[in-house]
Parts: structure tokens; sequence; C-alpha cells
């Protein structure tokens, strides 16, 4: 056996399923075995990816032991002359496993190799070479400086900035994601050290390769895509607290106490500081717009008002005490509004802003009829100073994008202009994927190889010219006539500010990821769920707890018309809590998206109750309510289940 791959999935079984048909495709020639541990996943990976690739030894583990004990379990079946360790969100070229044997061949005193790494989106990244965690590199890479100078041989020190990516070079620390040593010096160094959950592995098995007296390589020769992402969020604190949590842990294990409890002191200073960094970036996104929006729509009502009463009421003021309440009222009625549309969750959207302007004005018109006439503030004031709030609101969100504060982003449901790449017989697979996932529409067309020409609006060798003319958003390049080498080697010379897709012969999944900091989007054969939407997870969420707030506050009403009150007050607590939902599914299931156990299943019965369908009707109604999801088709199982609520 010449070469054994370990890859450790953990609830990326769409990114694992490219994974491993690009594995495939790169041994096809050699002689190797491919082993996936899979560290207590409940997205259902083994199911679907077992039946796909009877090859692969899939091993499962009952729990989460991390990266580093995970491979190791794996390592113990290993019968191969070299040992890949490679993460499961990467796609390889088919030479590049040959690439990397050669090198040890005519490299003796080689320990291990890792390779160019880019992101989905073409992007070199920088981890693919890396020098020891220093404090002084540490210090620079938590402060930003290596980003400020990224070919900086001083501040970017521990990425080695100063290196050309193009050229092989010897660095002291290889990736986890890709990693390939000779399977002697791995069980010499008895694979990596289990004290690493998460990060840090890598770096100590790279050292004490170098220890043993060998040395690390860099190889530039090929490139694979590394998504990233996947697992753990970055730039989040914990990612920021995992990252040099373990750096301190290998200084303290390789330098002693006493350097190391410095340098885990100055670490713990920088994660304290970055963490805040971190925490002020999320809460501006989160609450900081929706702070800015209420004072410019406080501010701009007050301006209009001034202007109202100096133009149209020649100097006088309002004297009516519902005035400043009208003012307060209109922007927390627009932020609720703005909030239901989900304007703050994709941050640029100007027709969302209008839309909750005019929901206000609707709502506060409303108010203002229903007050004595004494009481009555200007309708103007409200009508005017509603829109022009709604126009300043989507002034300022377009500065921010203008000067890159925030980025562009458009809903799921944005009709993308998008080409795929591939045969005839190709393009009708990705064709249906998309079908399935409810966005056909995104298609323009196809993207011929050679001269396979026929219903195609262009070649390969125009794709760039096709991307800027036709103002191209997404790209899906399908494996198969083209080789997963050609396509990694194609992404470099595309511009990167649009979203490429990958779909490999034989698999029923597009993956993609924009760039190194996001995690991925997939489009699948099991298809498109509207439950799993920003939108209607918020509407039903809302559902949940208005539900529950009129069953607790009408406490006197439902005790005497519900069969079971107690139950169902229980029921409105644990739902307020955010233990259940109101309604549920019918049964338990790994390929549907994951929502809270249901009071109610969404066929109408109690969640305990036996049903009288069988267990495939209850799948197919199941299926239906997560892909046709709309808040009112729980509004209307509730009403109509209003006794039964308490069983």
């Amino acid at each position: 056996m010449l070469v054994s791959i370990i890859i450790v999935n953990y609830n990326v079984k769409y990114f694992l399923e490219q994974c491993l048909n690009s594995v495939l495709s790169a041994t096809a020639t050699i002689e190797a075995e491919v082993f996936v541990v899979d560290n207590n996943s409940i997205d259902g990976s083994l199911p679907y990816l077992e039946p796909k690739f009877p090859t692969v030894h899939f091993i499962a583990n009952k729990h989460n032991y991390g990266f580093a004990k995970a491979n190791n379990i794996a390592l113990q079946y290993c019968n191969g002359k070299y040992i890949l360790y490679l993460n499961p969100d990467t796609i390889i070229g088919e030479n590049c496993i040959e690439h990397c044997v050669q090198f040890f061949k005519t490299n003796a005193n080689c320990g291990g190799v890792g390779i160019r790494m880019i992101d989905g989106s073409g992007n070199f990244l920088p981890e693919s070479k890396r020098a020891f965690p220093s404090p002084r590199a540490s210090f620079f890479k938590l402060t930003g400086l290596a980003n400020i100078f990224p070919h900086s041989k001083l501040f970017n020190q521990y990425a080695l900035g100063h290196l050309d990516e193009y050229k092989n070079h010897e660095v002291d620390v290889l990736a986890g994601a890709f990693l390939m040593s000779p399977r002697h010096i791995i069980e010499a160094c008895k694979g990596f050290d289990e004290i690493f959950f998460m990060y840090g592995e890598d770096i100590d098995l790279s050292y004490r390769i170098q220890k043993a007296g060998y040395k690390n390589y860099y190889l530039s020769s090929t490139s694979i895509i590394h998504f990233k992402g996947e697992s753990l969020k970055k730039g989040t604190s914990n990612h920021v607290k995992m990252f040099y949590g373990a750096m301190g842990k290998f200084v303290l294990k390789h330098f002693g106490k006493s350097k190391g409890a410095l340098f885990a002191n100055g670490i713990r200073l920088a994660i304290f500081l970055r963490a805040i960094v971190a925490f002020l970036k999320r809460g501006f996104k989160k609450l900081g717009l929706q702070m800015l929006d209420a004072v410019t729509i406080v501010a701009s009502l007050f301006v209009l008002e001034k202007w109202w009463i100096h133009f149209e009421r020649d100097g006088q003021p309002f004297t009516q005490p519902s005035e400043p309440y009208f003012i307060v009222g209109f922007a927390f009625i627009y932020l609720i509004a703005a909030a239901l549309s989900g304007m703050y969750d994709k941050l640029y959207k100007p027709t969302k802003a209008i839309w909750a302007s005019f929901i206000g004005i609707v709502v506060m018109i409303a108010a203002y009829s229903l007050l004595p006439e004494s009481q009555r503030f200007s309708r103007g004031v409200i009508i005017i100073g509603g829109l022009l709030a709604g126009v300043l609101v989507t002034a300022s969100r377009w500065g921010f994008v203008t000067l890159g504060f925030i980025e562009k982003q458009n809903d799921d449901s944005t009709i993308k202009q998008t080409v795929i790449v591939g045969s005839t017989q190709e393009f009708k697979s990705a064709t249906e994927i998309f079908k399935k996932a409810g966005l056909q529409e995104r298609i323009v067309g196809r993207v011929a190889l050679g001269k396979d020409a026929n219903a195609a609006i262009g070649n390969l060798h125009q794709l760039h010219l096709l991307i800027v003319s036709m103002q191209i958003e997404e790209v899906v390049f399908c494996q198969g006539t083209l080789t997963y080498y050609q396509i990694i080697q194609t992404i470099q010379t595309l511009p990167r500010h649009i979203s490429y897709r990958f779909i490999g012969k034989n698999t029923s999944s597009i993956v993609g990821s924009d760039s190194n900091a996001t995690t991925g989007e997939t489009f699948t054969a099991e298809g498109f769920y509207q439950i799993n939407q920003s939108y209607h997870k918020r509407m039903k969420y809302l559902v949940d707890v208005c539900t529950s707030l009129i069953i607790l506050l009408g406490f006197p009403v439902h005790l005497v018309l519900l069969k079971n009150s107690k139950q169902a007050f229980k029921d409105a607590f644990s739902v307020l809590l955010n233990n259940k939902s109101w309604v549920g599914y019918c049964t338990n299931h790994w390929h549907l998206p994951k929502i809270k156990i249901g009071v109610l299943s969404c066929y109408g019965l109690r969640t305990q109750t036996a049903h009288p369908l069988n267990h495939d009707a209850l799948q197919k109604l199941d299926t239906l309510y997560a892909k046709n999801y709309e808040f009112w088709q729980d509004v209307h199982l509730l009403l109509r289940n209003y006794k039964n609520l308490g069983g």
C-alpha cells in the first residue's frame, strides 16, 4: 500500500462528498486506502456517504473526540507507506498526491510536506507555509499587523509572508488540512498529541518531525482548494480563544514553564483584547445598525417637524402631548418592521427600508385616527417624515457599502446570474440540483468545453469575458470532462469577487465558499427547504413566542377553554425558554433542517400521540412541511387544535 489517507468529519457531509470524490480521482492510478473518522456528526453524514463510497473505510465515533484523537484512531489501521492527513472541506487535484510522493523519493531528508492552498474564490491561503508561533509572531498576528504588512519578514513572520508562494520552501509548520509524511516517521512521533482538541496539533507534530532530524517542506507545484470555516466560524471570540490557546499549549509543552508562562500570559491579554474587538464588531452588526437607524429616524422626524412649524405653521409650535410619543413610536414600529422583513439579516436591501417606512406610516396613522381631535399630531409630519426616514436609512446603508464598512449581500432568493461549466450531460445534472433547490431561474446557460458548443453561450476560453460582459455572479464547475486540477488552475485566473461552486462526477451536491472567512453554501439533490431560511426561522419563532404569551397572559380564559390547561402552561414556558416549538416534525429526520421538538406535530396531533398514518407517510408530511413552510401554517394549525394544546 502506497498511501493511507485519513479524513476527520464533523457535520460537513456535502463538503466531504466532494472531497472524497476528488480523493478517489487522485488515487485512481495509485495503491491507496481512505479512512473517514466521523466525530459523532448529527447531520446524517454516515447514512448519506457510506452507500456512495463503498471502498472508503468509515469509522463512527460515539463522541466528538477532537481532531487529534480522531486521526490517531484511524492511524492504527493504516497500511500505507505514506500517511496523508486531509481536511473534509478540501478538493485536491488529480496529480497532487503523486507530486508529494515523488518529492519524498528525491529528498531523503524530507519528513513532511504541505501544499499550496487556495480558498473557494482562488485566493492564496497564507497558512499554507508557517513558522513556529513565537511570542513576537503571535503578537503581530493577533494585533493585525501581519495582515497590514502581509509580505513583511518581521510583521508576518508567522505566515512567512516574505517567501514566494510559487516556489518550494523549507518551512517549520505544515497545515493539518493537508499534511503528508512517511508512516514510519508518524508512528515514531506517535501521531498527533491528544492534548490538542482543535488547532495546534499540526504545529506540534511538525515540530516533533523536525526534532527527529527531518525537514518539512512547502510544495508550490500544485494546489488544492480549502474552503475553511466549516466546523467553526472564523473571527469569533471562541475561535480566537481556541486558536491562541493551542499556541500557548505548544509553547508551554516545548519551551518550558518560564517561557511558556510568559507567552501564555501575553496570549491571554491579546485574546482578551481581540475578543473585545470581535464583540464590538458583532455588536455593531447586530445592534449598532438598529441604533443608528433609530437615531436617523428620530432626527429626520425632528428636523421635518421644525421645518413644518417654520414654513407651514408660521412658527406656531405643536402643543399636543402626543407629539414625542408619535416620533418615538414611529421609530419603534419601523425597527420592528425592518427586523421582521429581514433587513438586519441582509444588511443592504433598499426595498426593505422603504417597506418598513410604509408599515410605520400606516400604523401611526391608524393610531392617529383613534385619538381625540385635541390630541392629534400632524399627519403631514408623520407621512413625509416617515418617507424621509426610509430614504435616509437607505442612503446611509448605501454609504456604508460604498465605504466598505458592510458588505452588499443578496437574499438567498435573489436571482443571480449563474453559468455552469461542463458537458451537456453534466449541465443537465447540475441543473437538476438547482431545480430541486428551487433556484433554476438563476441559470443563464452552459459554458462548453472544447468543441462541445451545442446550446452553449460560450466556451471555457471565453469564461472571463462572459463573467465581465454578462455580469455573471456565480460559476458552477462540473468535474468529469474537466479534471479537478484544471478547475483549480482555472479559478485562479478568474475574478475573485464572484461565487464559485463545484460538483463532482456522480455526486449529488454543489458546494462552494466565497472567501476563507465564510462558511460554505451547498445546493443538494435532497432539495430546498423554506424552513431553513432566515425569514421563516424568525417568523416561526415569533409565532411560538406570541402563542406562549397569549396562553400565559390569558390564564383565566384558557383555564376554562383548554382541556389540559396545566400542561399547556408548562409547554408555553418551555417554548419561551426555546426548548420546544409549538409545531414540529412528526418523526425524527437527519436529512431535514433541524427545528425544536414540537408540542404539536405538523399533522396536528401532540408529538407523543400515536399517529394513524404509517412512517413513510409521516416522513412525506414532514418533508412537505419543511419545503413549503409558511408561518400561517403554524397559526392555522394552532387555531384548529386550540382546545387540545395541553393534550
